[in-house]
């Protein structure tokens, strides 16, 4: 069968625990298309190659990897970004998530920017809108390094959106501009020359992935690499984009997420359950990460299932 020619890709609004899309027509924000949230913790088919007249898309990977096939200059090019970094997709561009098969697991934050709206874009005055848009649409790199602070940003902004309150909305906007006026002086990332994968550090994320429901330290894990304290947040923070206590922290948010999707269990019991110190410390994280307390998130997840 011949592959299907790129076309316009336009989403809808999608609302289900792995997949989260907000579209246009729910938030209302001029300059802002779709507000979107992927946690997979499988492969998927790739998506077919597309493109979206005028609209910038920027994603941002929470832990894992993606691949993107781009189209330029009549060639197909395939890039790889991780967990701790952005990706931009500039307006028409023809794309594709996958190497053309699948895609791989993992969590990621996607905007799209509809950079013809800059006169009134996402409520900031002419002036400053189209300068914001004159400096998305020429950015001089397309794969970025994240730190926490933008990660946060998106993660606060899109927990905002989801509440779909007018006031929350707003509060997501400010959040979002954060990351946009940040995520333009951000450093690049040669995303052709990377390093071989740290065996150090992969026996310390096999370890931590074994062992999330127990309690352990920092130098625990720079004992299990073999890197003084220091040297192991410095290369854990170069092989993943976060560093190790907020991987740590982010892995136990996802496994608190599905006991409160599937059990009974009271939050103090998962807190305690997933190596959290207190079951205040966890609600306080658990809510810098997701924007939503642990009992919002449970609600929010029995709504979407139906139940009462």
């Amino acid at each position: 069968m011949a592959e299907r020619d790129p076309f316009e890709l336009v989403d809808s609004f999608t609302w289900e625990k792995r997949s989260k899309i907000i579209t246009r027509d729910v938030h209302g924000v001029s300059g802002l298309m779709n507000f979107t949230y992927f946690s997979h913790l499988a492969s998927e088919p790739s998506t077919p190659m597309h493109y979206h007249q005028g609209i910038m898309e920027i994603h941002c990977i929470v832990k894992g990897r993606s691949m993107i096939q781009l189209m330029l200059g009549g060639q197909t090019q395939t890039l790889t970004y991780t967990g701790g970094e952005a990706m931009a997709v500039f307006p028409g561009e023809c794309h594709a998530r996958g190497n053309g098969s699948r895609q791989e697991p993992c969590e990621l934050y996607a905007v799209q920017l509809n950079l013809a709206e800059a006169a009134d874009f996402l409520g900031l005055n002419p002036e400053k809108g189209r300068a914001l848009c004159e400096d998305l649409a020429h950015m001089p790199r397309r794969l970025v390094r994240l730190g926490a602070q933008d990660l946060a940003l998106m993660r606060h902004a899109f927990g905002l959106f989801a509440t779909r309150d007018a006031a929350d909305r707003d509060a997501g906007v400010a959040h979002l501009l954060c990351f946009l006026y940040r995520f333009l002086r951000l450093p690049p990332v040669e995303a052709m020359m990377r390093e071989p994968a740290d065996e150090r550090i992969q026996r310390v994320l096999d370890f931590v992935e074994a062992n999330i429901s127990e309690p352990f330290s920092l130098s625990t894990l720079a004992g299990l690499s073999g890197y003084s304290l220091s040297r192991f947040k410095t290369r854990f923070r170069e092989e993943t984009g976060q560093t190790p206590a907020l991987y740590v922290s982010a892995l136990r948010v996802e496994r608190a997420k599905l006991a409160l999707e599937r059990t009974d269990q009271s939050i103090t019991d998962i807190a305690y359950n997933l190596g959290w110190s207190s079951g205040n410390y966890f609600c306080t994280v658990f809510k810098k990460l997701t924007g939503v307390s642990p009992l919002i998130y449970r609600r929010q997840s029995r709504l979407e299932d139906g139940e009462s």
